[in-house]
């Protein structure tokens, strides 16, 4: 090769190009399904019940009891981070950093699959397929617990007087 010729460069291969592009495109994807930032705001959540809030799940079994065919409501004790939606009634006035108590029907089963006989047909769900302490939620809350649980509720939560309420839609959130 003469050394007074300029050098030719072929550059990436059209292959690479399309692979690079498609690992962003991928990357791009995860982080809006699994990334940081996701506040798990829906039309459900944000409708159903009186009570909006996102909170940090405190403890719970893991994995939840198996009670056979008894369908139960299970009380867990989450911190409050955000309130979305205050009680309309005033019953209720939740600030961060409060400690609430909220009844999961089903908990064992992924909340898009909560439909039987017991709750019937009306809005319950969301996208959490399990829950774990630690997890931050976005939460459709509704109180009176003791009425809404379709089959009672497990209840080992204290003070046993104070902020129970039951989930109506929850969703992961990321903060």
């Amino acid at each position: 090769m003469d050394s007074s010729s300029p050098r030719q460069h072929g550059g990436p291969s059209s292959i690479r190009g399309v692979l690079v592009i498609a690992a962003v495109a991928i990357g791009i994807c995860l982080l809006a399904r699994f990334g940081r930032g996701g506040t798990g705001e829906d039309g459900n959540v944000t409708t159903l019940g009186r009570i909006e809030v996102t909170a940090r799940l405190l403890d719970c079994p893991d994995p939840f009891p198996d009670l056979g065919a008894y369908r139960y409501t299970y009380v867990v004790p989450y911190e409050v981070l955000q309130v979305h939606r205050r009680d309309p009634q005033g019953k209720y006035v939740l600030k961060r950093g409060d400690r609430i108590f909220v009844g999961h029907y089903q908990p064992r089963l992924p909340r898009s699959k909560i439909r039987d006989a017991d709750w019937g047909w009306s809005p319950l769900g969301g996208d959490v397929t399990r829950m774990a302490t630690g997890d931050v939620h976005r939460m459709a809350l509704d109180y009176e617990l003791a009425a809404l649980a379709p089959s009672g509720a497990i209840d080992y939560c204290f003070p046993p007087e104070v902020n129970r309420f039951f989930a109506v839609w929850i969703n992961l959130a990321r903060p």
